[in-house]
């Protein structure tokens, strides 16, 4: 039996059918497409100055739809809803409670656009201000000036951040004065916006004042009577937290201690009656705890580098950081280059003022080409340092034989020198200073009745400086000046002479290749020295600059020494290890060659590292 079966003949669709249909798909595909895509969101707020503006922006929830990818519709609405509570809450802190706000929500195009038109509205005058100390610090002098410029006045406009600032400088003022458990008894701002008027009340009980106690230091490397004389802080001293931080600084920054953690042990806080007349009336004493973690008994250390004055160089140091309990000290230092080799140590007894004084007993051995000449020196001796009022005053003797060799010849100089130099430097960065200064002074001199060959007496002053310009720019100045009283200048070693020229002397000229030359054309150095240089830098990216200088002087036996001139350009880098620099100068004047013949200046590249100041 034949199966059923049921067939729907379609003929051949026309034309203009087709079509209709493909444009209904098309429609169908894209309509969804459209409507799905995201809509933008734009905020603008009109009618109030930047300030207000910018902190309006940070409080709207509409602003921070602005950055989503796709805010629904729903969404924006509801932010919208909340804009007008978030203006005004956003206009508070500037003293505006009363503000007059338009908002509106339309769509332009594909986006929607959230106007906000702000009146802020008459503002928050202060009618009542109670800002005052009280207890034993009341009149205390750091608290009474941060009082007197406070913000906070009455018939001004309320201002929340003038506030705050008050209430954290009051407070401050009393922790740095000593008192330690200073607290607010009042801190309230009580705003009646009807009358756009606020009551503020600060009131700031100081507490009793705190004294230095006992000091005690965990350590058991050092002797305790050694300690005690490191510490910067005395019994029955007023405990501020500069003090505090001192204390901390001046044990840190000694060669003994790696770790050190400054502790007030408050429980045993005792009643102190302090001496004087402005002392406050209620004060307690509390002791101090110092927790440190010793440093490593010895370092060693190894460095290369490369500068065009010395060539390649390799140093090595050992340093026995705390010999005995008395706080003694070694280290020796050895230099190897292509002109200049040494070996040195120093033995190192605190004194005095143990951070900053000491008594050294020194050792050298050292060979270095000084223009033409090769010098070696074998010294003995002695140096008291001391600091004073930022300056470092060495007063010093030595007992030195030099050999001097001067093209196949040698002389011999046995030597006993006492001296003193005084130096001092300040900057606002050690790595890239953009405003300091440093000086050094130095005279010694030996006299042929007192252990010497002969007699001389020589004086040298070096000062640099750094002065900001423009943003981004500095001047930089040096001047480097010494003068020898002697008969001969072959009187005296070339370690003793003056000579010019290379990285941080006259740039464009070899190093120490300046200077009064002998019959053959020699270089062997002179009474005299004057050289100055100023330069100027552009950092232009980073830690990257752009230098300019100008280099002027020479070595000579007569003063003032004839100078010769140079100029050129380099790059800076300001690492972690120092300033690093790259030059390029060349020599304004004629120079002589090794045939004593007038050449042509040429272009000498310099590089070196070390601090500006």
């Amino acid at each position: 039996m034949p199966r059923a079966s049921l067939a729907l003949r379609i003929g051949r669709v026309p034309r203009p059918l087709r079509c209709c249909a493909g444009l209904l798909l098309v429609l169908a595909l894209t309509v969804p497409a459209a409507q799905a895509a995201p809509d933008a969101l734009m905020v603008e707020v009109d009618g109030v100055n930047k300030e207000l503006r910018e902190n309006i922006r940070a409080y709207l929830s509409t602003v921070e739809l602005t950055k989503a990818k796709d805010p629904d519709v729903d969404r924006i609405r509801r932010a919208q809803r909340r804009a007008r509570e978030e203006i005004r809450t956003a206009l508070q802190p500037f003293g505006y409670y009363n503000p007059k706000i338009d908002t509106s929500l339309t769509r332009q195009g594909d986006a929607w656009v959230a106007r906000y038109r702000v009146d802020a509205g008459p503002p928050t005058i202060i009618s009542e201000l109670e800002l005052r100390i009280e207890g034993p610090g009341a009149e205390e002098a750091a608290l009474q000036r941060a009082v007197r410029q406070s913000g906070l006045k009455e018939g001004k406009r309320l201002h929340h951040a003038d506030y705050s600032a008050t209430k954290d400088a009051l407070l401050e003022q009393a922790v740095e004065a000593g008192y330690l458990n200073a607290s607010y008894t009042r801190h309230t701002i009580e705003v009646d916006p009807d009358r756009n008027e606020a009551r503020v009340r600060l009131v700031l009980d100081s507490g009793p004042a705190f004294y230095f106690g006992d000091i005690r230091v965990k350590q058991d490397i050092l002797s305790p009577r050694f300690v005690a004389r490191l510490l910067p802080v005395e019994r029955g001293e007023r405990l501020t937290s500069m003090r505090l931080l001192d204390l901390q600084f001046a044990l840190s920054d000694t060669d003994y201690f790696d770790r050190v953690a400054v502790n007030m042990i408050r429980k045993e806080a005792v009643p102190f009656t302090p001496k004087g007349e402005d002392a406050p009336e209620e004060a307690r004493r509390i002791p101090v705890e110092v927790d440190t973690n010793p440093k490593k008994p010895r370092l060693y250390s190894i460095g290369v580098g490369y500068g065009t004055d010395t060539g390649p160089r390799l140093t090595g140091a050992v340093e026995f950081r705390h010999i005995n309990r008395a706080g003694h000290q070694f280290r020796s230092d050895l230099f190897l280059s292509p002109v200049r080799q040494g070996l040195a140590a120093r033995y190192r007894i605190p004194i005095r003022n143990v951070r900053t004084d000491s008594l050294s007993i020194l050792g050298r051995i050292s060979q270095e080409e000084f223009g033409d000449t090769l010098n070696t020196r074998y010294a003995l001796g002695a140096s008291e340092d001391l600091g004073y009022r930022g300056w470092q005053r060495s007063i010093y003797a030595y007992v030195s034989r030099d050999f001097t060799h001067v093209n196949g010849s040698v002389q011999s100089y046995t030597l006993f020198t006492p001296g003193a130099s005084l130096a001092r430097s300040k900057a606002d960065d050690r790595l890239y200073p953009r405003r300091g200064w440093s000086l050094f002074f130095d005279a010694h001199g030996a006299h042929e009745s007192a252990l010497s060959d002969t007699t001389f007496l020589q004086g040298q002053a070096r000062a640099q400086a750094v002065i900001p310009l423009l943003p981004r720019s500095r001047l930089l100045m040096r001047v480097h000046a010494g003068g020898t009283s002697v008969d001969r200048v072959t009187d005296i070693p070339a370690s003793e002479r003056f000579f010019a020229g290379g990285d941080r002397s006259v740039r464009g000229y070899a190093y120490q290749k300046l200077g009064p030359k002998d019959g053959e054309g020699n270089t062997i150095g002179g009474r005299y020295l004057l050289t100055a240089s100023v330069e100027a830098d552009y950092r232009v990216w980073g830690n990257f600059a752009l230098a300019t200088f100008y280099d002027a002087g020479n070595a000579s036996n007569d003063w003032p020494p004839e100078p010769v001139e140079a100029v050129g350009f380099g790059v800076r880098y300001a690492s972690p290890l120092g300033m690093i620099r790259l030059d390029f100068a060349t020599p304004l004047d004629e120079v002589l060659n090794d045939n004593l013949e007038e050449v042509a200046p040429a272009w000498r590249i310099h590089f070196s590292m070390g601090p500006d100041l």
